[in-house]
């Protein structure tokens, strides 16, 4: 669990208070705009798992339309209030049109639909705190608010953000700095005074550093001291407002004759204000004083040195031998040489120079790279380093990299050209967590020739998502630290299979959550699977993904979600959930446990891809044989029926799934087993949907659609391989050879009964659409009419090869489904509309199911329509989960890679098939 979640969890689950973003942001240290987007995300994960476990209030910022009721003051709002003894304003004039209002609410979630129904325009909208129940009175969070004063007792509050800037220097404040000009200016005028203590009675150190603490002390040590060497020679002319005189001058130094100090001296005084700026002392940023920040340091008073003598003293001195010399200091990596600013706006040329150090034996200690600063201007004039900086050393370190999950949430420059001005999301080339020139290269071709810099934009952004942030563990199989990590793992461990986790594996996770989703993983990584014959790294990443998806299917094949694989050593993460499963499985190696028919699909149909662009079998390894033995077993419990067919009892099913939750889509009834489901259909059972939501009859459609497909393309591959030891032993043998043709005929054979059981069970008549294909059946007559966004879906049937897009079934289906009076789930509304389904709720439709509808469609002005509703709806670079439908800007996860991979994969179809459609030219381009 993130550190916030469990600090929120705290807070409002344990200790039932309200938590302010305010107060989340002082607690963990975190920008305020950081801090809403964790209530956000928190209080929509937290109502996922089990609705109404917390409330959110919301600020709401815009303009209200002009028509609703009467004016602030009357609503209660923060406007004058007219007195009866006012005397009577002047009527308005009538051509006059009244300014419009900007207005604040803060309001509970049950009010937000309502309130911004009222608003024209909706400036920013956030959540403004989370808590366990209900807002009843808006003054409650006054509570809340004053948390915040007493966080962190006995710390000043901007102590929380200290000046972290070495080089930035404190001074007095405006009027306390002139009064201690004046007190300097007329110390010098007066003559000298006697001193108070003699030189013998000196204060000790701990005195006078507490004496330098107070803001007019500095200047009035410097104004003693210069008394104390001989008469003034002329005071300092007064200050005037508005003259020409610098106000610095007044902390000038009379010149004085230099005095030799000896060393003993200068190490046993303290720190002491700089000779040039006496009024100078380190600062913060709440203007107090703060004794740990570093003292100025004394500027020479022999006048500055020009910039080619600082740098020859600079290279004679790491050149030179010295018996002194302190390695520490000159091999410190955070060391930079910093020049200073320059008066003119021009950017200076960074300059590098290759410095030898030495050590005073004469022993070469090696070369250090030392890298200046850059000054550079942006597009809109303003002066700063450049970012980019390499440290000293060369090395990177991945920890100042940011979380994404965070990261995604704000837009970051350049911005594209297009009248959108989509931001450029993707990571720092050092912080993305896989490399591949082929897909650079496809995003340079496929963006050079869009038409639309938008849209050229999003692809560059969607298209490497899965690359750039979500492979967060990989190996070939030949790193020897994690060969010797494997080996002692078998060692300790005695029911350790053999080959398990060796060769090549890949952990793809699909966003916010360290777990791996069969069925996303294989999506996201499908629009890469062209390019394994053309980059050897891709060929290895998705290799190695098919391995690691071989071993969560031999494990728990029920399962939908995985734990990292106990060789990455990344750590693993709990749902938060308390779920009685049966099968039992392993929580260190599963995430979340949901029997999804799609997921066994799916890993099915990430070999297959790999083998269709590839033709390499290397991935039949004695591992991925035992998968499909485990694939089959599934297909073999699932396909029984509710009750005996010959002694009409009832007969326990293999899985069972139950949750304590208050949402009927997040667990099974009747015991964990779901309804009841017919005798010889020749259909699988499927407890739950791709989206993760039980399914009502289990007979679920789609799924069995992409399995019937998935097992005929397995076994033409068995049938066509020789055999698949080949890539395991190395060796081709005739008995092999048999076992594949078995096994072929097994995969034929399930296949054949699962497509004649959709197409008798699968396909009901409606009255209006004619022959349609069901949702969901139970193989006695019942059938639920309706369509998901997730994959597979009936829009996507022709996209999984069961039918093809000219089927007359599939026409009428796909007229049906996008039509409100066809599907229920499709959802339309002012800004958005697409299908939606009952994960995210009844206003949200998925951007996913646009995609879906233009990759099955030939029609031009409806494809364009959908990549239009999908461009305008990505503000943040970035495809979303879900879209309100109303609210385009209010939308379900940043960083949602699947999305991302559908998008890419709808692009490079139009570039195949459509290339009219968004290249400036009509060539195709085919990966």
């Amino acid at each position: 669990m993130n550190d916030y979640h469990k600090f929120l969890a705290e807070n409002i689950l344990a200790e039932d208070k309200v938590v302010t973003y305010r107060l989340l942001s002082r607690a963990l240290h975190v920008n305020v705009n950081v801090a809403k987007q964790m209530l956000f995300d928190y209080h929509r994960s937290q109502n996922a798992k089990r609705p109404g476990t917390v409330h959110a209030t919301y600020v709401v910022y815009g303009t209200k339309n002009a028509s609703d009721g009467p004016s602030a003051t009357q609503n209660g709002g923060d406007g004058d209030i007219e007195m009866a003894s006012s005397p009577p304003e002047p009527e308005a004039l009538a051509d006059v049109v009244p300014t419009p209002t900007t207005t604040i609410s803060l309001i509970t979630e049950e009010r937000l639909k309502e309130t911004l129904e009222e608003y024209e325009e909706v400036t920013a909208i956030h959540v403004y705190s989370v808590g366990p129940h209900p807002t009843k009175d808006m003054a409650l969070l006054a509570d809340a608010a004053n948390r915040v004063l007493t966080l962190n007792p006995g710390h000043d509050q901007k102590s929380l953000v200290p000046i972290t800037n070495s080089r930035v220097r404190r001074r007095e404040r405006q009027g306390a700095g002139l009064k201690a000009a004046a007190a300097a200016t007329a110390a010098a005028a007066e003559p000298q005074a006697k001193p108070m203590f003699p030189k013998s009675a000196q204060a000790p150190a701990s005195a006078k550093v507490k004496e330098e603490s107070k803001p007019s002390q500095p200047v009035q040590e410097t104004a003693e001291k210069t008394s104390s060497s001989g008469p003034a020679k002329k005071a300092a002319p007064a200050l005037k407002r508005g003259g020409s005189s610098n106000i610095m001058q007044a902390f000038s130094k009379a010149a004085t004759k230099p005095t030799k100090v000896k060393k003993e001296a200068e190490t046993s005084q303290p720190a002491t204000p700089s000779d040039e700026d006496p009024g100078m002392q380190p600062m913060s940023d709440d203007g107090e004083d703060d004794d740990e920040l570093p003292q100025p340091k004394p500027r020479s008073t022999s006048g500055f040195k020009s910039k080619k003598q600082r740098e020859d003293e600079l290279r004679q001195m790491m050149d030179e031998d010295g018996e002194e010399e302190t390695p520490e200091k000159a091999e410190s990596p955070e060391e930079e040489v910093m020049e200073e600013e320059p008066p003119a706006p021009e950017p200076a040329k960074e300059e590098e120079t290759e410095v030898v150090t030495a050590s005073a034996n004469g022993r070469r200690r090696g070369k250090r790279r030392v890298m200046r600063k850059k000054q550079v201007m942006d597009d809109q004039g303003y002066l700063g380093w450049e970012k980019n900086q390499e440290p000293l050393t060369g090395n990177f370190d991945k920890a100042a990299c940011p979380d994404y999950a965070v990261y995604a949430t704000f837009p970051h420059p350049p911005l594209s050209n297009g009248p959108l001005q989509l931001p450029f999301q993707r990571p720092n080339s050092r912080c993305r967590t896989f490399h591949s020139d082929a897909i650079e290269k496809v995003i340079a071709d496929m963006t050079s020739r869009m038409k639309d810099p938008d849209l050229a934009r999003l692809f560059e952004n969607a298209f490497p998502s899965t690359t750039d942030t979500t492979v967060k563990f990989h190996t070939d199989g030949k790193d020897e630290k994690i060969k010797q990590k494997l080996r002692s793992r078998q060692e300790k461990d005695a029911w350790l299979d053999e080959g398990e986790w060796e060769g090549s594996q890949s952990f793809i996770i699909t966003g916010d959550i360290l777990a791996e989703w069969l069925r996303d993983s294989t999506n996201q990584l499908k629009p890469y699977q062209a390019l394994a014959m053309k980059d050897p790294s891709i060929f290895t990443l998705i290799l190695g993904a098919i391995n690691t998806q071989s071993e969560y299917v031999i494990q728990s094949p029920y399962c939908n979600a995985f734990q990292p694989p106990p060789i990455s050593g990344l750590p693993v993460s709990f749902n938060g959930q308390d779920d009685a499963v049966h099968p039992i499985y392993e929580p260190s190696a599963v995430f979340e446990c949901k029997y999804e028919l799609d997921s066994l699909a799916h890993f099915l149909a990430l070999a297959n891809e790999f083998h269709s662009h590839t033709g390499s079998k290397e991935f039949m390894n004695p591992r991925w044989y035992k998968a499909i033995g485990r694939v089959l077993s599934v297909l073999e419990e699932q396909s029984q029926s509710t009750f005996d067919s010959e002694t009409g009892g009832y007969r326990h099913n293999t899985y069972t799934f139950q949750r304590n939750t208050n949402t009927g889509t997040e667990t099974l009834n009747l015991g964990g087993v779901g309804n009841p489901l017919n005798n010889g259909t020749g259909l699988i059972r499927s407890a739950f949907r791709p989206s993760d939501d039980a399914t009502i009859f289990g007979f679920f459609i789609p799924a069995n659609a992409q399995m019937a497909v998935e097992l005929r393309r397995t076994a033409a591959i068995l049938l066509g391989s020789g055999s698949g030891s080949t890539a395991a032993g190395g060796k081709t043998s005739s008995s092999s050879s048999s076992t594949d043709a078995e096994l072929a005929q097994t995969l034929e054979d399930w296949s054949r009964r699962i497509t004649e059981g959709i197409w008798e069970h699968g396909v009901v008549r409606h009255k209006k659409y004619g022959d349609v294909f069901a949702y969901e059946v139970d193989g006695y007559g019942s059938a639920l009419l309706m369509d998901d966004a997730n994959y597979p879906s009936l829009l996507a049937l022709p996209l999984m090869g069961f039918v093809r897009a000219d089927d007359a079934t599939y026409r009428n289906t796909r007229k049906m489904l996008l039509e409100k009076t066809g599907n229920p789930y499709f959802l339309t509304g002012r800004q958005f509309q697409g299908i939606g389904g009952p994960h995210i709720g009844l206003q949200n439709a998925w951007p996913m199911s646009l995609l879906v509808q233009a990759q099955t469609s030939d029609d031009d002005d409806e494809i364009m329509q959908c990549l239009h509703l999908v461009l305008t709806s990505s503000k943040l670079g970035l495809i979303h989960e879900s879209v309100n439908v109303n609210y385009a800007h209010s939308f379900t996860r940043n960083w949602f890679a699947w999305a991302n991979g559908v998008f890419a994969e709808t692009i490079l179809n139009l570039a195949k098939r459509k290339p009219h459609l968004i290249f400036t030219d009509s060539r195709p381009y085919d990966l």
